[in-house]
C-alpha cells in the first residue's frame, strides 16, 4: 500500500458487516453460518477505500482549532510553525 495515500475503514457494503456474503450462493442457505466468508472485506467485516480530498477536508473542518493544530503539527513537522 503507498504511503503517500490516506485510507478510510468503512463497513463492507457487500455483507453489511456481517461477513456473510448474501448477494450470490457464497454460503449455504441451509446453514448460512457455514461460508462465514465475504471475499470483498476484512475478518471485521471492513473495507478500506482511499479518501477522497474532500473527505479529508471535511474531517478537519468538524476538528477544534487545538486538535487540527496537533495534527497538522504530526503531518509535517518541518514545514509547520506554531
Amino acid at each position: 500500500m503507498p504511503f503517500d495515500r490516506l485510507y478510510v475503514k468503512i463497513k463492507c457494503p457487500m455483507c453489511e458487516g456481517t461477513r456473510i456474503f448474501q448477494h450470490c450462493g457464497h454460503h449455504n442457505p441451509n446453514n448460512v453460518f457455514e461460508w462465514k466468508s465475504c471475499p470483498y472485506c476484512d475478518p471485521n467485516g471492513h473495507q478500506l477505500i482511499e479518501a477522497s480530498y474532500n473527505a479529508i477536508a471535511e474531517y478537519f473542518d468538524q476538528l477544534d482549532e487545538d486538535t487540527k493544530r496537533a495534527l497538522l503539527k504530526k503531518i509535517a513537522p518541518k514545514s509547520f510553525d506554531i
